[in-house]
């Protein structure tokens, strides 16, 4: 069993080892790529023939943010690589990244608001549009309450080689105000669209399916309605034509003009109709495609970061229960010290004094598993450097789900092409 239990332990060492030497390099990587895209979405978003679309001030403050994170995850890992002991940077990196964490999450609520409003309420998006005043607003009371908020973690938290140690109460509220509320509000927001497309696209296929019924049923009527009347109009007719061929002469002229005024006039009045038709009808797949676009975005957000803010925080509950049980063994320990009676040799040498320090001893090795308690930590580290790919891929979803932003990002580029030949 102990043999057994060695084996365990070097491998999960091993393990640890191996990943400390792959998350320097990884985390440099990552950042460097999202520190491009970042900056190429920013430009993008930036400029005219994009903002026609959608309000995408969010998009560009979510983008910056995402920047920021970056940032600060590559000067913390050039600080790991110069073991610089500077306190005020550590402090300013962990302003920087928490406030990033938390703009980020509140930049993605905020633009997952705007489009379930869009979706819900297609008419109060034009408003939306002329009042780009309230977006800014918004926006503004973001970074400052974020900045406030970092500002008071960073003063009343301690730190120790460059670590941060939340204590509990400022723990919850990170928790809360970084995960636990803009991700429900996230995830009730993302199924309330989808279920509302799901549903617009119902009604569509049934009214369509009722026109087409309707044009069928009207056309039939009117053949049948045609071939009975047939025979009664056909004898009646014999006795017109000759009356009208004595009139045809005098009035040919007058009802010739007139059928060609009813043709211009139609003709004229179909292509502003199509044309309004064709524009409702694009505006509305633009909306959609938007629409899933943001959607994606949202939910990249949320499957990329949940991982590492649910194991922190089950890590954190974790600890605190087995610190208790520890702190409950070690006041029986002192207590049993401070009843008996005589000097410390004379307690040393009882057999019933011995006995329960060597219970004491098992209690608490019997607490804390500590093959458990690194596996754990390994999915924590793993969890936490797939969270940094969320602040890295937004470039990469606005080009392929955004056609817009594509269209835009190919000319761009070949226009870089053509100036550098």
């Amino acid at each position: 069993m102990s043999n057994n239990r060695l084996e365990s332990n070097n491998t999960i060492e091993n393990i640890q080892v191996i990943l400390m030497q792959i998350s320097i390099p990884y985390i440099i990587i990552v950042s460097l790529i999202g520190i491009a895209g970042n900056v190429i979405t920013i430009v993008m978003l930036s400029k005219r023939s994009l903002t026609k679309n959608f309000n995408n001030c969010t998009l560009i403050a979510l983008a910056t943010t995402d920047l920021l994170f970056n940032l600060a995850l590559v000067s913390r890992c050039l600080n790991d690589l110069i073991e610089l002991d500077s306190d005020l940077f550590c402090r300013l990196l962990s302003f920087f990244s928490h406030l990033a964490e938390l703009l980020s999450a509140c930049f993605t609520v905020h633009f997952t608001i705007q489009r379930f409003i869009a979706v819900k309420f297609p008419l109060s998006a034009f408003i939306e549009r002329r009042i780009q005043f309230l977006h800014y607003i918004i926006l503004t009371l973001f970074i400052l309450l974020g900045i406030s908020y970092c500002l008071m973690l960073i003063k009343n938290n301690h730190y120790e080689n460059c670590q941060e140690e939340l204590n509990l109460n400022w723990f919850i509220s990170d928790a809360l105000s970084s995960f636990v509320i803009p991700f429900t509000i996230i995830a009730v927001l993302n199924l309330l669209i989808i279920f509302h497309l799901r549903k617009t696209s119902r009604n569509n296929k049934q009214l369509s399916y009722k026109k087409r019924s309707n044009r069928n049923i009207l056309t039939l009527n009117s053949v049948r309605k045609s071939t009975g009347s047939f025979d009664s109009i056909s004898q009646t007719k014999l006795s017109e034509i000759t009356t009208v061929l004595n009139t045809k002469n005098s009035k040919h002229r007058l009802s010739v003009n007139e059928e060609i005024k009813d043709h211009f006039l139609t003709v004229a009045g179909t292509p502003h109709r199509t044309a309004s038709i064709r524009s409702t009808t694009r505006s509305q797949a633009q909306s959609h495609h938007v629409t899933r676009m943001l959607i994606l975005v949202s939910t990249c957000f949320l499957l990329l970061n949940a991982p590492s803010h649910i194991c922190s925080i089950t890590l954190k509950i974790y600890t605190l229960k087995k610190s208790q049980l520890i702190n409950n063994s070690v006041r029986n320990y002192l207590n049993q010290i401070n009843n008996s009676n005589g000097t410390f040799s004379t307690i040393m040498e009882d057999p019933n004094f011995a006995y329960t320090i060597a219970t004491i001893s098992t209690k608490n090795q019997s607490i804390i598993n500590l093959n458990f308690f690194h596996i754990f930590y390994i999915i924590v580290i793993i969890a936490q450097h797939i969270s940094y790919l969320s602040y890295s891929i937004n470039f990469f979803l606005y080009s392929f789900c955004g056609k817009k932003f594509r269209h835009e990002l190919l000319r761009y580029l070949l226009r870089f092409r053509k100036y550098q030949r």
